[in-house]
């Protein structure tokens, strides 16, 4: 199983963003030492405290030039707020001075609140997805290019350079809609699942796109990719306590998106917990215990390094092969950070490569 570092950039008044970015670089050139395979931050926009990162290229050049071989995988580019042409430019550009260590990886988006300031309406939002992984996919192979769609209208454009690796970078969509696996596996196209509850939906996942895939005569995922927050301590008792803590900022710092990002998250937890235990508060009442009583539903795996090995299990058992996990949270001390990171890698990553 490969490892990646994911990056929500939170400063929740507590950093800067300048304070942010440097402290993840230094973390990304620590993590590829230690033996990580892929750094991967979040595009998101307009939020005080969560997500300050409105160009994951950006920061992903900055790694590029401190790293040599670690994937630069963004996790994810929201692409209906990227200008196609730019887009397929920045993405070949990055590709070339890495020397093919980009991952394309795309997310529709999910916060209507990022899209109005553009003049995009986020009913939208996977038709224009679509349209801009078609466009990519095109200027990428071919000379000039037409392309004439609801959203995106280019006649006889050439980019250059074109990409590094060829015929371009991976791609990868998130995603966990049966509709959008299928129009993936159709093209070649690969999924992340959405950062879910149960480690069930992610063999669904799975297992829908290798057979859409394989009866297509299309190869399956080379990567089949889960999420979850982590942290690991040599002590029970103080992981719980740093993980409580930082995790919990993390949260509520993405409800400010709006009530109904609670709502939908209480409802999902709801409908994926297990029928034979007990519900661990009060009706739609989230908490730590919630969240992370069942290592089976855990959104934020914590522990000492033999509790993260069952959690790293359950996963492989269910065909996980990359594992992305958010060290950095709630505006964690990035000394924090680091020392979670080299214990898991010392003693959670030779048991689960």
């Amino acid at each position: 199983m490969k490892v990646g570092a994911f990056y929500l950039f939170e400063t929740l008044g507590e950093k800067t963003p300048s304070q942010a970015y440097k402290e993840a670089v230094e973390e990304a050139v620590f993590a590829e030492k230690i033996g990580f395979y892929a750094v991967c931050p979040a595009e998101h926009h307009f939020a005080e405290h969560y997500g300050i990162m409105p160009d994951t290229l950006d920061f992903l050049s900055w790694v590029a030039a401190r790293t040599k071989k670690m994937k630069l995988w963004p996790m994810v580019i929201v692409s209906p707020l990227n200008e196609p042409i730019r887009l397929a430019e920045r993405v070949a550009m990055l590709d070339q001075f890495s020397e093919g260590r980009v991952v394309f990886s795309l997310g529709s988006g999910y916060r209507a609140y990022e899209f109005l300031p553009f003049g995009y309406d986020i009913k939208n939002n996977w038709k224009m997805m679509r349209e801009s992984i078609e466009f990519c996919q095109k200027v990428w192979i071919n000379g000039k290019v037409s392309y004439e769609g609801e959203f995106i209208k280019v006649k006889d454009v050439e980019i250059q350079p074109k990409p590094y690796q060829k015929p371009h970078p991976p791609i990868y969509i998130t995603t966990t809609r049966d509709d959008q696996i299928k129009w993936a596996a159709e093209r070649g196209i690969y999924v992340i699942p959405a950062a879910g509850f149960s480690i069930y939906e992610l063999k669904h996942v799975f297992d829908l796109y290798k057979r859409e895939a394989e009866s297509l005569g299309n190869q399956d995922m080379p990567e089949k990719i889960a999420f979850k927050w982590i942290y690991v301590d040599r002590s029970l008792k103080k992981a719980r306590e740093l993980a409580e803590k930082y995790f919990m900022k993390t949260l509520f710092a993405f409800f400010q998106g709006g009530e109904h990002l609670y709502n939908l998250l209480a409802r999902k937890l709801r409908e994926t917990w297990p029928k034979d235990k007990p519900w661990p508060g009060k009706e739609n009442e989230i908490n730590f215990e919630v969240l992370t009583g069942n290592i089976e539903y855990t959104t934020c795996a914590w522990g000492d390094p033999e509790k993260i090995k069952d959690i790293m299990s359950l996963l492989k058992e269910q065909g996980v092969t990359m594992f992305i996990g958010g060290f950095n949270m709630g505006a964690m001390p990035t000394e924090l950070v680091k020392k979670s990171m080299k214990l898991f890698a010392e003693k959670v990553l030779p048991y689960i490569q």
